[in-house]
């Protein structure tokens, strides 16, 4: 399948962690994400949509590899009714348990579906592959998708919690970068970088919060949880937990800038990080779930529409819509949570022990981040 631009124009939309699971006949969570994904397909008519892994429980693949099949084939037939080509990415339960080539077999017999394996089966990851996007007249590749395999939880947790893209793969990378730019004729090719778990360079558009912003700042990831972090100006969207990045710096990022071209990179995995920023040249952008399965943050699951301008294609748009945006009506969460989302529950329920005795500065700074989170955007 050859993917181009249409009239000038390429849109992509991004999924981040359905996490489905095999009830997905009966459940009410399946329901309300496939209201989202629908709704989006038809408000948005992308030339692509793309999956940031994690995208179904693989509890069944040993078992019941046809069961697997039948839930990714339920969770995609949205896409794949309408024809559209999806690309789906592993994402770190994809690795769980030991399954991944089977699970990428499944992937290559669904309609219209990119994922594979392009590199030499001895490099580290299961699939990791590359999609040329081709001009309006279908005649030239002028903007490149890469699709890379993050791996799973690192074998040695002393040295970091979640694995990172092996110094392999970015040699194997790096070497498709050198083909694609004779190519181009020369240069860098622009190109996208979609993989699930996020670079640690995500830090970057991060800083440690002043005390009297604690009340609306995160905590840091695994060997950062002693320091509080918020966006820094200009960052776009919510920052709802610290970046689960690796905490070994593999050089992933410094290879993007070496190679050129690498315009932004699209990441899943944290469920509550919707936000998005420059650091040296490249958008990093972070994608929270499009489902209600995994720990979420009420009616906020939300696509992400990017377009690329192929006269252009440095000033790609980008934007965020979430489920009650569309005008949906969640089913699958009670009176409360379908109305407030999971931190002001939780922001309530702190409350109620704070009238009951708890020092009142710790319920000013919790009306502080309350205030912050609902009317500061």
């Amino acid at each position: 399948m050859k993917l181009k631009f249409n009239n000038g124009k390429f849109k992509i939309l991004l999924f981040g962690d359905i996490h489905e699971h095999t009830d997905y006949k009966t459940n009410p969570r399946f329901r309300d994400m496939k209201k989202l994904m629908i709704a989006a397909l038809d408000e948005y008519e992308p030339d692509l949509c793309v999956l940031l892994g994690d995208n179904c429980n693989t509890d069944c693949i040993a078992d019941n590899p046809a069961q697997f099949e039948e839930m990714l084939r339920a969770v995609v037939s949205p896409i794949t009714e309408r024809n559209i080509p999806v690309a789906a990415i592993l994402g770190n339960h994809e690795h769980d348990h030991g399954h991944e080539d089977e699970i990428v077999a499944i992937y290559e017999k669904i309609e219209n579906c990119l994922t594979r394996n392009d590199a030499p089966a001895e490099i580290t990851g299961n699939a990791n592959f590359k999609e040329l996007i081709y001009s309006s007249d279908g005649e030239k590749p002028v903007f490149c998708l890469w699709f890379i395999d993050s791996n799973n939880c690192h074998e040695n947790r002393e040295i970091s919690h979640y694995d990172f893209v092996h110094e392999d793969q970015i040699k194997w990378f790096e070497s498709e970068c050198e083909k694609l730019k004779e190519l181009n004729g020369g240069k860098p090719m622009p190109s996208f970088v979609f993989q699930h778990t996020p670079v640690p360079e995500e830090y970057n558009l991060l800083r440690k919060a002043k005390f009297w912003e604690l009340p609306v700042a995160v905590r840091g990831y695994n060997t950062k949880k002693d320091t509080w972090y918020v966006g820094k100006d200009g960052v776009q969207d919510v920052v709802g937990e610290g970046p689960c990045s690796p905490d070994v710096n593999s050089g992933q990022f410094e290879s993007w800038k070496k190679v050129g071209g690498i315009l932004g990179a699209f990441f899943g995995h944290d469920h509550l990080n919707d936000f998005s920023g420059w650091t040296d040249g490249i958008f990093l952008a972070q994608h929270r779930t499009a489902g209600f399965r995994a720990y979420t943050d009420g009616c906020r699951s939300c696509v992400r529409l990017v377009t690329i301008d192929e006269k252009n294609p440095e000033k790609f748009t980008h934007e965020l819509k979430r489920f009650k945006q569309f005008g949906l009506k969640c089913e699958s969460l009670g009176p409360i949570l379908r109305n407030f989302t999971d931190r002001q529950s939780l922001f309530m329920h702190i409350v109620g022990y704070a009238v009951g005795g708890i020092a009142g500065v710790t319920a000013i700074a919790l009306l502080v981040k309350y205030l912050i989170n609902n009317f500061g955007g």
